[in-house]
């Protein structure tokens, strides 16, 4: 296959990782809204634990190694683990619109600081004003009023929720990149679904700790809304354990195969655009115009970002 056919494909597996994150945000809060976050949560990992183990031990059972483990398995612990329960939290308060948009712009900010003082990688001007940029869109969005008719619960303990979701996948992103590197050292190539297996079990484990020790309501009672079927609520919950983990991971690694990772991440960030009108649709979410520009802020400054870590 030419390299340019190549790119094409690898760019495809980009716009459908796009789209497969937006599946998965607008399936989670839904997900978080019938069984409440925490609870919402734990049964989303159990599904996607259980899809990638089936397909880590049937196709790359060699993948599995102790050294990159640990480092995967911390990974997932900080993003998988911290950073899905405080999304999933956020998804009740916020919905998802606003949710991902803090979770995805603020999350290569904190990778970017977290890489500066573990890793020594400087922090350009360049960069603090891109970071500058994604923290005033995200102001702007917040300032904007909502709609969301599936929210419940105080905005402000939401945004800080989501704020840790993307600290989480800031960090848990850097934790990745370290295991990266011991993989190279050790002259290993893990399948992208087996690195997502690895981290979706630590996430999984803190899903269940958190379940198991935090006493609340599976289930939020709102006045006026009814409990979807039975049947509703479990295709919701296999969307949002499918979309994300599963086959939005995969299409994420495909992507990564022959295009740079700058030009992936940046794809990928316009995630919380696309987001804007399914939400819309989905839950009522009909946001304010200064929500969308403050949307279209972040988002560019999260691409901008990406540019100049590539340059």
């Amino acid at each position: 296959m030419s390299p340019g056919i190549a790119n094409g494909n690898c760019m495809i597996g980009a716009i459908l990782t796009t789209f497969l994150f937006a599946l998965s945000a607008i399936s989670g809060q839904r997900t978080a809204f019938t069984f409440g976050a925490l609870h919402g949560n734990f049964w989303r990992l159990v599904m996607a634990s259980a899809a990638l183990v089936l397909l880590t031990l049937s196709l790359y059972p060699e993948s599995l190694h102790p050294r990159t483990f640990g480092w995967l398995f911390f990974s997932g612990l900080i993003g998988f683990g911290m950073g899905d329960v405080a999304l999933f939290m956020a998804y009740e308060r916020l919905g998802s619109r606003l949710t991902i948009l803090i979770n995805f712009c603020l999350a290569p900010v904190f990778a970017a600081v977290a890489e500066y003082f573990w890793l020594g990688t400087v922090i350009a001007p360049p960069r603090l004003l891109a970071a500058a940029v994604v923290l005033t869109g995200v102001a702007l969005a917040l300032c904007g009023r909502t709609t969301s008719t599936r929210r419940h619960g105080s905005v402000k303990i939401g945004a800080a929720a989501a704020v840790v979701a993307g600290l989480g996948q800031g960090l848990g992103a850097v934790i990745s990149r370290h295991a990266h590197e011991v993989e190279a050292n050790l002259g290993l190539e893990i399948n992208g679904i087996s690195e997502a297996c690895q981290r979706v079990l630590a996430g999984l484990l803190v899903a269940f700790l958190t379940v198991l020790f935090i006493r609340r309501p599976a289930r939020l009672k709102i006045p006026g809304h009814e409990a979807p079927s039975r049947k509703a609520a479990l295709l919701w919950l296999a969307a949002a354990a499918l979309a994300g983990p599963v086959v939005g991971v995969s299409c994420f690694q495909w992507a990564l195969e022959s295009l740079e990772s700058a030009i992936v991440l940046a794809i990928v960030s316009t995630t919380p655009i696309l987001l804007m009108p399914l939400a819309w649709l989905t839950e009522k979410d009909k946001p304010a115009w200064l929500s969308v520009v403050g949307g279209v802020v972040a988002v560019a400054g999260v691409v901008w970002l990406q540019m100049i870590k590539s340059a």
